[in-house]
């Protein structure tokens, strides 16, 4: 039976990641971010756009199959991990462009699509897990602040402009915000919040799970046929790059502000990141 999943995750959460670890599975593709912000600049009904996502993916599917292509975003044709330039520069790039890809798999018209869209999607959930399985990523909350301390995106300065658009209350209460450390601080709790509403359990994935497992917790989730490892992996929590973040700050923020994202992980785990970022930054 075909089938056509739609991924969301947390900014920086390890969702790339997943979206090209899925697009090696046999009888799947996986586009990353295919839908321009432009295709919703006549709405605000999140109904409306809802059944705009639900018409792209139907017609991403007929794309693929008859003329073997789709839109995502590339690197050089292929869907990647590496979003954001990966060096030292203090605000890292990206390094991405919207384009055509080619689908050289053989495919059964039954195949599995995957189409990833973080804030877009989050922001509609509500609507959209009624219509299509939906599968989300999440990722230890000091390690995501981190990277986005390092990263020339709208969540750098606290703000995700795709699911605003949407959510007259995230935006409002973004913009009532004055610093930026609690403005991220909202967004992320945010996000945890849609998923957990929004979703089951089995529906929600860690980025630590995915990469403890070599991707075998993903294939399991997209219930798409096989067993085992997709590939080697190795954690990014402890990014060497984040050695300029002012971890001391952020933990104690995220730490004081509480919320959704407790009851995906324990202080202690965010306690560990950060040690584990800062014996990076020093070794």
């Amino acid at each position: 039976m075909a089938s056509s999943w739609l991924l969301s995750g947390v900014p920086r959460s390890g969702s790339s990641l997943c979206c090209k670890l899925a697009g090696r599975l046999p009888n799947v593709v996986a586009l990353s971010e295919p839908i321009d912000d432009a295709f919703f600049e006549r709405t605000t009904d999140p109904v409306v756009a809802s059944d705009m996502v639900v018409a792209f993916a139907d017609q991403a599917r007929r794309g693929i199959l008859t003329e073997g292509r789709a839109p995502s975003v590339h690197v050089a044709g292929r869907v990647t991990d590496q979003m954001v330039a990966n060096d030292a520069v203090a605000a890292r790039s990206p390094q991405t462009q919207r384009g055509f890809i080619e689908v050289p798999k053989q495919l059964g018209e039954d195949f599995t699509l995957v189409v990833k869209h973080n804030a877009l999607f989050a922001a509609l959930l509500p609507w959209l897990a009624a219509r299509l399985p939906c599968l989300a990523v999440v990722r230890n909350p000091v390690a995501v602040l981190a990277s986005w301390d390092t990263v020339q995106l709208p969540v750098h300065q606290g703000r995700v402009p795709a699911a605003e658009r949407f959510d007259r209350p995230l935006r409002t209460a973004l913009e009532a915000e004055p610093d930026v450390l609690q403005r991220r601080i909202v967004v992320l709790n945010w996000f945890f919040a849609c998923y957990e509403r929004e979703l089951p359990p089995a529906r929600i994935i860690r980025y630590e799970d995915v990469v403890g497992s070599d991707g075998a917790v993903l294939r399991q989730a997209l219930q798409c046929g096989g067993t085992g490892p997709v590939e080697a992996l190795s954690s990014r929590n402890a990014n060497p790059l984040y050695r300029e973040v002012a971890l001391e700050a952020i933990l104690g923020a995220l730490l004081a502000a509480g919320g959704p994202w407790t009851r995906f992980y324990a202080p202690c785990e965010c306690r560990a990141v950060a040690n584990a970022i800062q014996a990076a930054a020093e070794g």
